[in-house]
């Protein structure tokens, strides 16, 4: 049955998108110059040459009759145009797939979108390399998105400042994720997912920098996701709310947190660390389900003479994850306090001022000064005390 041209023309005006026209325009030229063609040899009897040009440049929106007869001159299928009429909400597809993070679906939209170029198959792009970790080619993609900002809609310019965040706080620039992600507050319309994927991202950021806004972030997200019946991510929201407070020695409401915890690798990770932190070990079968980092943990304190190949054999994507430190667990495959102390003394120290997490710089100032009364090191302790102070202040 032949196709009604005009029932296809007045459903696309019902969500007229201008940008699409100018990708379309874009891969209509890319496709004719690929073929050698002129725009006349294109246009023939079906339109006039400046017709075409016009249509090239995006300068005139073709009807949904012309677009298909110029497509046919080209070879150009419909399913393809069409995606290019799509790619709007695919894009805004993957921003719900990452936030739901499921892994086939982000695989499949990248897929599907590779044999196109435009800002939006290369937003989707970055979401995808951000999603696996790919970092140095998502920030090669993040320069080229920079130079084009001003052709992206709001909300599109919404998704590349959230995932640029995300990347700035994989690379541990957390302040500068935080105020990229305040600036997201000045726009009115910033899609529900897209807003959520936000807070996670403030709320993780608290964490790193042990600020006590992780508890007023928290109770906000809680609410937010308990209202939505979204348990498993209120679950993480208690988890690192947890942490914050097992941190600051808040033992009594890091327990509190716990109990409200359903899903296990959660509760028995925080539970693991409460009793890591007040010295009440249960036994080692106790312990079922750990998160990646309770896990490495879990292994230096049940298994010590394992803890080196367990930590070089772990999945290096879990090195992104909010409650793991990477700095301290290399830090613990060092085998007595001679060699932490070189270690602490050598690398750790001077390199610490460069990373954002206050919980690590604490956690490697307690140490020194344990080492150090050890061995008798009082002033370098203080020298190392000195340097760092002036990242934990505020």
């Amino acid at each position: 049955m032949k196709k009604n041209f005009f029932i296809e023309e007045l459903n696309r005006r019902g969500k007229t998108d201008d940008n699409a026209y100018s990708l379309i325009g874009t891969e209509l030229k890319r496709v004719r110059m690929s073929q050698s063609q002129t725009l006349s040899s294109v246009a023939g009897d079906l339109c006039s040459v400046s017709y075409l040009c016009k249509v090239e440049k995006a300068q005139l929106k073709p009807n949904r009759y012309m677009l298909n007869e110029i497509c046919k001159k080209l070879n150009v299928s419909s399913p393809k145009i069409n995606l290019l009429f799509e790619l709007k909400d695919i894009l805004q597809k993957m921003v719900k797939s990452y936030y739901l993070d499921d892994r086939e679906e982000i695989l499949k939209i990248y897929t599907q979108c590779q044999e196109f170029d435009n800002y939006r198959t290369k937003l989707i792009d970055f979401i995808y390399y951000i999603y696996i970790y790919q970092l140095g080619k998502a920030e090669s993609i993040a320069k080229e998105l920079f130079r084009i900002t001003s052709v992206m809609h709001d909300d599109e310019l919404g998704i590349f400042i959230v995932f640029h965040s995300i990347l700035k706080y994989y690379e541990e620039s957390y302040m500068e994720t935080l105020d990229n992600i305040y600036e997201l507050e000045n726009y009115n319309n910033v899609e529900d997912t897209l807003a959520k994927i936000a807070a996670i991202l403030t709320l993780e950021c608290y964490v790193k920098l042990n600020s006590p806004m992780t508890l007023v972030c928290s109770s906000k997200l809680l609410d937010l996701f308990l209202k939505g019946a979204e348990y498993s991510k209120a679950d993480y929201v208690r988890y690192l709310e947890g942490l914050y407070m097992l941190h600051n020695s808040m033992i009594i409401s890091a327990s509190k947190s716990l109990q409200n915890l359903q899903t296990k690798e959660f509760r028995y990770s925080l539970e693991f660390f409460i009793d890591i932190k007040t010295k009440k070990l249960k036994e080692k079968t106790y312990y079922e389900k750990l998160r990646p980092f309770a896990k490495l943990i879990y292994g230096y304190t049940f298994h010590r003479e394992k803890y080196l190949d367990t930590f070089l054999k772990m999945n290096k994507d879990y090195f992104y994850d909010c409650d793991f430190s990477y700095n301290i667990a290399n830090y613990l495959t060092c085998s007595d306090d001679t060699e932490r102390y070189k270690e602490l003394s050598s690398v750790v120290i001077p390199n610490l001022s460069m990373t954002n997490n206050k919980v690590e710089k604490l956690f490697f100032l307690k140490e020194y000064c344990r080492i150090s009364s050890k061995f008798g090191r009082y002033k370098n302790f203080t020298k190392a005390y000195a340097s760092l102070m002036g990242g934990l202040e505020d």
